[in-house]
Order: C-alpha cells, then sequence, then structure tokens
C-alpha cells in the first residue's frame, strides 16, 4: 500500500514538473528575454539619440566658427589698411557686427605685433601690449586664420579668438569670441540630468565649462582623445559616450548620456513584467495542482478498477484523446496572432450553427467576437486614416470644407488627448463657404495650433475650436484654451522664428513662425490675444471671396 502511495504521489509530481515545464518556465523564460531586449533596444535608442545630437551640435558650432571666419574676411577685404588703423573706424565697425552680442572686442595689430586700434571692455589691460611673440598672433600670420584654443593671455581671464590677415600680411584683425554664446550652443546637447556635453582640445584641456561642473577627464573621456576617427563612440555598464572632432581637428566635442536617466519607461516595464510572471505563475501552478491531484486520482482510480471493470479500454481511449487534445491546444497556443480578424470572422460565422441550449454562454460569445471584430476594424480604420494623411505630400489647392479639416485634424490628438484628461469642444458653423486653398498646408497649421493648445491646458484642460463666417469674405477658426496664456511682452514675438515659451528641449520655436508663414502665402492672418476669463486665443483669417466659392 505504502509503495502504490508513493507510486501515484511520484505521478503527482511529475504531472506538476510537466506542467510547469510547459506553462511557466516558457513565460519566464519570455518575461527574461523581454527584459533583455527591452534594455538592449533602450541602449541602442540612447546610443543613436546621442550621435545624432553630438552631429547636429558639431555642425551647429562648426557653422558658428566659420561665420565668424567669414564675417572678419570680408571686412579685411571690404576695407584698406588706413580704415583699421583708425580707432574710430573699429569703434564703428564693431558697433555694426556686434548687435547679437557674438564678439567680446575687436583688435587691429600691425605685421610687428603692435596695437593699433581695440574696441572692448579691457582696454586699460592691453593697453602698450606687443603681440609678436604671442603664438596666435604668429600662427595666424603664417595660416591666414587662427582658432586659439582657451587660453588666459593679458586679460587675465579665459577665452579664445579668431583672427585673420589680409593677403599682404600687413597687420592681423582679430576678435575675442563670447564664451557665453559659444557655452550656450551645448546646453540642448545635454541628455538627461546626468548627462553632459563639453569640448576639450588635442591636449584634454576643457574649452567650455562642463555642464556637470568637472574640470578633468576621466579615463574612458581621454579615450576619446586618442581616436584618429572624425566620430567616436564608445559604451560602458553606466554611459554612452559619442564625440566628434570640430574646428578642422583642433577640438573635441564629447557627450555623455546617462543610461539610468533613460531607464525609467524600462524600469516600469520590467516591473509590469516581473508581476505579470509572478501573477501567471501563481496561477499556473494552482491550476497545475488541481489538474495533476486529478490526473493522479483518476488513475488510482482506474489502477484499482482494473481487474473489475470492463470499460478500462474505453478510459484509456478518453485518456489518450485529452492527450492529444492537450497537445493539439498546446500547439496552437504557440501559433502566430496573425489571424485574429479573420479567426474572429470565422468564429462568428459558425457560431449561429450551434445548439444554444447545448453551449453554455452563447451570448456571451457572440459579444466577445464582434468586440473582437470591431476592434480590429477600428485598427485597420485608424491605420488608414494615418496612412492617408501622411499621403498628402504634394502642394496643391482645391476645394476644401474647413469644418472637416479640423474634425479630422481633433482624430489625430483624441486619444493623446483622452490620455491627458483633456476636453476638446467643437463649435463649427453650419454652412461654411468652400475655400480654394492647400488642404495639407492648413491642416498642419491647425494640428500645431492644436498641439499647442493642448500643450497649454495641460492635464484636465480644455480646449475649445470654433469656426464662423465674418463679412462676406473671410472664414474665420479660434483655437482657444484655458491654460496660463501668453505673457504680454511675448505677444509680439510669438511668431518670431526661434523663439519658444517652452522649457529648453521641449521646443523649437519654430511652429508658430511656420504657421504664420503658411498662412501668410495662403492669403490669411494668423493673430493671437489672451482671453479675459485666461488662456490663449489665437485666430486664424482665410479669404473666401477671391478663392472659393458658396458651398
Amino acid at each position: 500500500m505504502e509503495r502504490k502511495k508513493q507510486y501515484y504521489t511520484a505521478i503527482t509530481t511529475r504531472l506538476l514538473l510537466a506542467f510547469f515545464c510547459l506553462s511557466v518556465l516558457p513565460i519566464v523564460c519570455f518575461a527574461w528575454i523581454m527584459k533583455d531586449s527591452v534594455e538592449e533596444t533602450n541602449i541602442i535608442k540612447l546610443k543613436e539619440l546621442a550621435t545624432s545630437t553630438t552631429e547636429h551640435r558639431a555642425e551647429v558650432i562648426s557653422l558658428f566658427l566659420q561665420d565668424k571666419i567669414n564675417l572678419l574676411v570680408t571686412l579685411v577685404s571690404l576695407y584698406p589698411q588706413d580704415f583699421f588703423f583708425d580707432p574710430h573706424n573699429v569703434e564703428r565697425l564693431f558697433l555694426s557686427i556686434n548687435h547679437q552680442g557674438d564678439f567680446v572686442d575687436l583688435q587691429v595689430i600691425d605685421v610687428s605685433g603692435k596695437q593699433h586700434a581695440y574696441v572692448g571692455p579691457y582696454r586699460s589691460k592691453i593697453a602698450g601690449k606687443m603681440y609678436q611673440d604671442v603664438p596666435w598672433f604668429t600662427e595666424t600670420l603664417i595660416s591666414g586664420v587662427h582658432v586659439s584654443d582657451l587660453f588666459t593671455g593679458y586679460r587675465d581671464t579665459p577665452h579664445f579668438v579668431v583672427a585673420v590677415t589680409d593677403p599682404l600680411k600687413s597687420y592681423v584683425l582679430r576678435a575675442t569670441i563670447n564664451s557665453s554664446m559659444f557655452n550656450a550652443l551645448l546646453h540642448s546637447a545635454q541628455l538627461g540630468p546626468q548627462g553632459d556635453a563639453f569640448i576639450v582640445n588635442r591636449h584634454g584641456a576643457l574649452q567650455t565649462p562642463s555642464l556637470q561642473g568637472k574640470t578633468e577627464l576621466s579615463e574612458t573621456e581621454r579615450r576619446l582623445i586618442s581616436s584618429d576617427s572624425p566620430s567616436t563612440s564608445l559604451i560602458t555598464s553606466t554611459d554612452i559616450y559619442t564625440a566628434r572632432w570640430i574646428a578642422k581637428g583642433q577640438w573635441l566635442l564629447c557627450l555623455r548620456a546617462n543610461i539610468l536617466d533613460s531607464l525609467g519607461y524600462y524600469l516600469r516595464l520590467r516591473d509590469r513584467i516581473l508581476l505579470t510572471v509572478i501573477v501567471i505563475s501563481l496561477l499556473s501552478m494552482a491550476a497545475a495542482t488541481m489538474i495533476s491531484l486529478a490526473l493522479s486520482r483518476t488513475i488510482e482510480r482506474a489502477d484499482k478498477e482494473y481487474a473489475a471493470l470492463s470499460l478500462q479500454f474505453v478510459q484509456v481511449e478518453k485518456m489518450a484523446t485529452i492527450g492529444r487534445l492537450a497537445a493539439g491546444i498546446a500547439h496552437e497556443i504557440n501559433n502566430p496572432l496573425q489571424m485574429i480578424g479573420s479567426q474572429a470572422e470565422w468564429i462568428g460565422e459558425i457560431l449561429p450553427d450551434e445548439d444554444a441550449n447545448l453551449v453554455k454562454n452563447m451570448g456571451e460569445y457572440t459579444k466577445a467576437v464582434e468586440q473582437i471584430k470591431h476592434h480590429v476594424k477600428r485598427a485597420g480604420a485608424i491605420t488608414h486614416r494615418l496612412l492617408g494623411f501622411s499621403r498628402k505630400l504634394a502642394s496643391q489647392k482645391e476645394k476644401v470644407n474647413v469644418n472637416d479639416l479640423i474634425t479630422e485634424t481633433v482624430s489625430f490628438v483624441e486619444h493623446e488627448a483622452g490620455h491627458c484628461g483633456i476636453t476638446i469642444a467643437e463649435t463649427l458653423a453650419a454652412n461654411l463657404p468652400l475655400i480654394m486653398t492647400d488642404g495639407p498646408q492648413l491642416q498642419q497649421v491647425f494640428l500645431n495650433l492644436l498641439n499647442n493648445a493642448m500643450d497649454a491646458a495641460g492635464h484636465g484642460g480644455r480646449v475649445e475650436i470654433c469656426t464662423r463666417f465674418r463679412g462676406n469674405s473671410e472664414l474665420v477658426v479660434e483655437f482657444a484654451d484655458n491654460g496660463p496664456g501668453v505673457k504680454p511682452e511675448y505677444i509680439k514675438q510669438i511668431f518670431d522664428p526661434f523663439f519658444t515659451t517652452k522649457d529648453p528641449g521641449k521646443g523649437t520655436g519654430l511652429g508658430l513662425y511656420i504657421s504664420y508663414d503658411i498662412i501668410r502665402k495662403l492669403g490669411g492672418a494668423i493673430t493671437v490675444e489672451n482671453k479675459k476669463s485666461g488662456g490663449a486665443l489665437f485666430t486664424v483669417s482665410l479669404p473666401v471671396s477671391s478663392y472659393g466659392e458658396q458651398g
């Protein structure tokens, strides 16, 4: 008896082990693979972002330096030597070229190293100084153009200069670059709160302040300097480094992105995966235990009745059928889920043939099938709509119903608005006239204004869109939000290029400028004001009489 008990206990244990291997173990393996895949994907995307950011900043900085060099070269070619030797001329020239504050000072030095003119804040410190033995001065006379490293010099403050000489090399025109303006070019390159961006020379000396306040390079960062490749990248356990040589190989732009800064979404996803795996594993083990015990008791009972029951072969056949069914189900579960739509249609067709008295929950099955088909159709409709929008690339004028265009535009953001709890209210005037305009470009303007309004309204906010016909020749579209509004001092600048009120890295300052330009080219106008009740109101006016017709 004891041996039989041990035998059936062993069967139960083996069944539990089999169920674990067939159900729980694949789930755990899948979760582990997903964990590594998500982390690896995050690192790849972060590296791509760091590389593209480095390339972009390197191009911006190179263009900035080249622009200053070209400006000095142009000045040298425009004016004779006597002009630059007159301090009053140099002062007027400095004021005319420095309206953006890119230069700190401007200086003219003859070939002997004697200063003839100077405009800037360090006049007293460099008065009477001779430059014939200064490295940057000698280098300029030799090569004609020179961009120095960061140095202190006679000014007793760190700075770097751009200098050029005339074709006869009889004098040098030298300008000190505004370090604050130059360093600001790197601020937008920071990726995450622990990220860093800076410029060093070939000796490892910092040419711009580190965003993290470091004063010396790490060993990994020094390895970047030793590379002869135009661009380099390194990945450590905590950081991703990307670097690119700029200024004709004189400086190295370095960017460091901290991997943990970008893992917030990954960590939340990992926790959800672990929680899901734990719940599924517990449910699977509970089901496996019950099934294993039930099967073990069935086998035990079948063995006890083996000698007396004539239906033992029927029982064996039943068990074999259950085994084949279980194998078939296991095989089908592992099939790809690519045929959801067609399978739902198929199930919907065969369900009416079943006997409703024999099939329990027939109504629930029918409802579930309809829900599957509904959401499959909904996903297909959304995909079709997005594809249709993406194909609208050709610029052409056609008859446009503005109300329909607004309704379609709102559909692009309604999911995001619902997620953020933002209410979008549409008050669209009936019987608006059709207008002859460029529909895709006009939709781009509407989408931009709608996104800006949602950003201003914030979570739980409200956005109102209104259309109306003004006079006999104008169609008006208004976008209003209940956000903080636009500061009065920003009203006149709101449509200027690169002007933005958003935090650094969240806006380019081009959206409203592009919208303004599109509306202007379409013959309309766009304005902004603050509502008395709070929030901003953007008004788009479009011509009707000269371009469209009553519709």
